[in-house]
């Protein structure tokens, strides 16, 4: 175990942050970022339609494009508030860390096959908070892929054996049936949940597999083995 936490930041992402550095506490940290609604609106702007299937969007070379611009600016804004809170950042976005094998039923997506750990552990090295986008690169071309951002914060901590894993929102966590937050879930017998919260049990369930202790969903839920 590195001690690390891996903190996907998702919603209100600049609003997060206080939370995540909170949370961390001291210990080596890795920030993950989406930014779904930053390219839906990009996409609307451009006149293209996005498609899901089972919470995960369909990429094709537009979405693609649109993609890396949102994720871009989303990864501007947040090194640019990091150094407001005293931090710096490394920023990753260009899949440059990312190893993956395409997912063809959704066009232009990869699954994590691996993960560069070095350059974290530099940044580290460096007091730099390494800042991760979602994009990564096949493993058997040159060509860049979207990836969802709860696999990739799942991916990444497993590749460090990271000692937490917390997916932060403005969504308090798993709701039972009368809407209340679960706080504990079983891996082994989750909730039935449905659209963006089933990619994120299945990256809870994946890093708990791999060798991470903790994972936390939202304010409070906790995913156990």
């Amino acid at each position: 175990m590195t001690g690390a936490l891996v903190a996907k930041l998702g919603g209100n992402a600049l609003a997060l942050l206080p939370d995540a550095l909170a949370a961390a506490d001291g210990r080596p940290l890795v920030l993950v970022h989406g930014g779904g609604a930053q390219i839906t609106a990009l996409m609307e702007t451009r006149g293209i339609v996005s498609r899901w299937v089972d919470g995960r969007r369909f990429t094709d070379l537009p979405t693609l494009a649109c993609a890396r611009v949102a994720l871009a600016d989303v990864s501007d804004a947040l090194v640019a508030e990091l150094r407001e809170l005293g931090r710096e950042a490394q920023p990753f976005r260009t899949g440059e860390l990312l190893h993956c094998t395409r997912r063809v039923d959704l066009g232009l997506v990869g699954e994590p096959a691996s993960v560069e750990t070095d350059p974290l552990r530099a940044a580290w090295s460096a007091d730099r908070i390494p800042l991760i986008a979602p994009i990564g690169r096949d493993g058997v071309s040159p060509r860049l892929l979207n990836v969802n951002a709860d696999d990739v914060a799942s991916a990444v901590a497993v590749a460090l054996q990271a000692d937490e894993l917390a997916f932060l929102s403005d969504v308090p966590g798993v709701l039972d049936e009368e809407g209340n937050v679960l706080s504990t879930i079983s891996a082994a017998a989750s909730p039935t949940v449905s659209g963006g919260m089933l990619p994120k049990l299945e990256a809870c369930s994946a890093a708990l597999a791999g060798g991470v202790r903790r994972v936390r969903i939202g304010a409070g839920t906790e995913v156990t083995p």
